[in-house]
């Protein structure tokens, strides 16, 4: 998170097990619907390709950030967001996200958001007002609980001292394409970039005790 630190001084850090935990639950507290990860993985693809139109999602890269083990059988990946009354294991969805994720499997309120085609997945117009219309609920998504949960398992190279959970948020804007100052009005209107204040954001990555950090 340097520019050119020095390799010797380098060191990996990754969120605490707290921060994690408190993340999913904001997350799970907040009505959204379930199509919202879908819709984020659409929203960077279309700034990648700088088109919001004829957009082919590859699902296994969405799978990076949901795929949770010790889940039911059968169902590896986990998804915090729900927009009715949970039953048990609501939040567990199978390895065949592009299944779920389809378009024939898609409601009324998701093609809300998007078009559906030939041609690929198309973002409306004015796609950011629709998804916190009809995905949030006319609510915004606290971001760092978000970041909590999509980057719980990752680790973050520094100079030796522990990122700042805003960077987190920097983080997320880079990979799902919200830019910086372009996209600011959107970006603020879909989430809340408040940081909570506590003192357990981020732990030394330890090798052995967390093999899975990515």
């Amino acid at each position: 998170m340097t520019g050119q630190p020095d390799p010797a001084s380098r060191a990996v850090f990754v969120l605490s097990t707290p921060v994690a935990r408190w993340g999913i639950e904001q997350l799970r507290s907040k009505r959204i619907h379930p199509f919202f990860p879908a819709y984020l993985l659409l929203r960077g693809l279309a700034t990648e390709q700088d088109s919001p139109t004829a957009i082919h999602p590859r699902w296994e890269d969405l799978e990076v950030f949901l795929r949770v083990p010790g889940g039911p059988p059968g169902k590896p990946n986990f998804r915090p967001f729900w927009n009715q009354t949970r039953d048990a294991g609501q939040d567990w969805l199978n390895a065949n996200l592009a299944g779920s994720y389809a378009p024939s499997s898609l409601r009324s309120l998701p093609r809300r958001v998007v078009d559906i085609g030939d041609g690929g997945f198309s973002l409306k117009e004015d796609h950011w007002q629709l998804a916190r219309q009809h995905l949030l609920y006319d609510d915004r998504v606290p971001a760092v609980a978000l970041c909590a949960f999509l980057y719980r398992d990752f680790g973050f190279t520094t100079d030796g001292i522990s990122p700042a959970p805003a960077a987190l948020i920097d983080i997320f804007r880079m990979d799902f394409g919200y830019r910086l100052d372009s996209d600011d009005i959107e970006f603020e209107h879909l989430y809340d970039a408040n940081v909570p204040a506590r003192e357990d954001w981020f732990v030394p990555f330890d090798a052995g005790e967390k093999g899975s950090k990515r």
